[in-house]
C-alpha cells in the first residue's frame, strides 16, 4: 500500500517545475485549480523516469499465451545506467519474462536484477552463484508508467534493493503485471490487481525463473534466495511463502514480509466507522485503485464502484497521464469522500470474490517468515497485522495435519 509521505509529497509539488506535462480538456470535474496541480505533479512524476521511450516494455514478438509461466522473452544484459541514480559499484540487466495472473492466464512482464560489484562470499558459492533476494515492492501506481525498472532511482523502492546489493546480493525484482508492460499483441489492456498478494506472488516466482534462465552462471538453478517485499509487496512476499508449500522453487531460504497489508476489504469497511482516524482516512483514499483492482480480476466488473466525479477523474485525468505516485493521489484533487465511491460497493459479489483470493495470509506458508510491522504504521496498522500472524498457527494447526512453519514477528 502507500506509504504516509504521499499525503504530504504533492503539497511541495504545487507550482514545482514549469515543464506542464500534459492537459485534461476533457475532464468535466478537473477544473483550472486541479489542473494545474495533476499537471504540476504529472510534470514532476515524468521527470523521474529514466526513460519517456518506453519501447523496452512494448510485448515481445515471440510472446505467446501457450509459453509457461517463468519463460524468458527478452534480456537486456547491461542497462544504459546513464539516467539512473545507482550507487557506484552496482550494475543493472532489465528482463521480459511471462507471468500469470490468477485465472492463469500467461501475461508478459517485466524485472529489474541489481548486481553488486562482487558476490557475497559464501562457502559454496562457486558452485551456487550469487546468493539473490527476490524483491517485491510497495505501491508504485496502477498504469503503465508504474513500473520501477523506469525510475532512475527504481521509484521509492531503492532504499532497500541498493543496500542488499551493496552487500553483494544480486537483486531480482519485478515490476508486476500491469505495469510496464499493460497490453497483449491484440492490444487488450492488461490491469493491474493492486493489493492482491498472490497475483503478485506469482510475478515475484516468474521473475526468479526467467532471471536464472537469463544469467544461469551465476544465478543458479539451485541458488540460495530469500524473499523479501514491503506494504503491497509485503503482501506479496507472504503470498510468496504460500506458494512455496504447492510449487516449490529450489534453493529458497525464507521470506521477509514487512508490513503487509491483510484483509484489505474488511479493513476498508473498518475504516468508514472510524472515518476521521488517520489510517482510515488513507484507505478510503484508495478506493479507485481497489475497484480498478476488482476490475482487474474479474472485468465484468468494469469499475462499478466509481461514482461520476471519480470516474471521469480516473479516465479523462489520471489515465490520459499515466500517472502513478504522487500524480494519482493528487488526481482527485477536490474529490470528497462520498464521491470517490459508490455506498457500499464493496458488498458486490465480484469484490467478495476478489477479497478472497486476493488475500495474503492466514494460510499454510513455507518458512521461515519474518512479518515486521511498526507501532506507528498509519497505512498498515499493526493491529491488522498481528492477528494474521495468530491465525496462522491456529489455522494451521487445525486444518493441516503438519505443523506450521517458523514465523517470527517485530512490531
Amino acid at each position: 500500500m502507500y506509504s504516509h509521505f504521499r499525503f504530504y509529497l504533492p503539497v511541495a509539488l504545487i507550482g514545482a517545475g514549469a515543464y506542464i506535462a500534459a492537459c485534461t480538456p476533457s475532464s468535466s470535474t478537473c477544473e483550472s485549480f486541479c489542473q494545474e496541480r495533476v499537471e504540476n505533479a504529472s510534470s514532476w512524476e515524468v521527470d523521474q523516469h529514466a526513460s519517456r521511450d518506453f519501447s523496452f516494455y512494448a510485448t515481445p514478438s515471440n510472446f505467446s499465451s501457450d509459453l509457461a509461466p517463468g519463460s524468458l522473452l527478452s534480456v537486456e544484459p547491461v542497462t544504459d545506467l546513464f539516467n539512473y541514480s545507482i550507487p557506484s559499484g552496482l550494475s543493472m540487466s532489465r528482463i521480459v519474462y511471462t507471468t500469470n495472473d490468477l485465472n492463469g492466464t500467461t501475461l508478459p512482464a517485466s524485472a529489474y536484477v541489481l548486481w553488486p560489484y562482487t558476490p557475497l562470499s559464501t562457502s559454496d558459492q562457486q558452485e551456487q552463484g550469487f546468493p539473490m533476494v527476490a524483491w517485491a515492492h510497495g505501491t508504485s501506481g496502477v498504469l503503465r508508467g508504474c513500473a520501477p525498472s523506469n525510475y532512475r532511482n527504481l521509484q521509492y523502492h531503492f532504499m532497500a534493493p541498493f543496500l542488499l546489493a551493496l552487500q553483494g546480493m544480486a537483486v531480482v525484482a519485478p515490476d508486476y503485471a500491469g505495469l510496464g508492460i499493460n497490453t497483449l499483441p491484440n492490444g487488450q489492456e492488461i490491469g493491474h490487481p493492486w493489493l492482491s498478494g498472490p497475483s503478485q506472488a506469482n510475478d515475484l516466482a516468474n521473475s526468479i525463473i526467467a532471471a536464472r534462465k537469463a544469467f544461469p552462471s551465476i544465478l543458479t538453478a539451485e541458488g540460495p534466495f530469500v524473499a523479501m517485499g514491503h506494504s503491497q509487496g509485503g503482501g506479496a512476499a507472504w503470498a510468496f511463502a504460500e506458494k512455496q508449500v504447492n510449487e516449490p522453487i529450489s534453493g529458497y531460504k525464507g521470506t521477509v514480509a514487512i508490513a503487509p497489508p491483510t484483509r484489505t476489504i474488511d479493513h476498508l469497511k473498518n475504516a468508514f466507522g472510524n472515518i476521521t482516524e488517520p489510517w482510515a482516512q488513507v484507505i478510503i483514499a484508495g478506493q479507485p485503485k481497489l475497484i480498478a483492482a476488482v476490475t482487474a480480476v474479474f472485468p465484468s466488473y468494469n469499475y462499478s464502484g466509481l461514482t461520476p466525479v471519480s470516474y471521469d477523474r480516473w479516465f479523462n485525468v489520471l489515465k490520459p497521464l499515466d500517472g502513478c505516485l504522487p500524480t494519482d493521489s493528487v488526481a482527485f484533487t477536490n474529490v470528497t469522500a462520498d464521491q470517490l465511491a459508490v455506498p457500499d460497493w464493496y458488498e458486490a459479489p465480484e469484490v467478495q470474490r476478489f477479497a478472497k483470493v486476493a488475500e495474503s495470509g492466514r494460510k499454510k506458508f513455507k518458512g521461515p517468515l519474518l512479518v515486521v510491522a511498526g507501532e506507528a504504521d498509519i497505512v498498515v496498522p499493526l493491529d491488522t497485522v498481528e492477528p494474521a500472524v495468530d491465525d496462522i498457527g491456529h489455522e494451521s494447526l487445525s486444518s493441516h495435519s503438519s505443523q506450521p512453519d517458523e514465523v517470527a514477528t517485530v512490531g
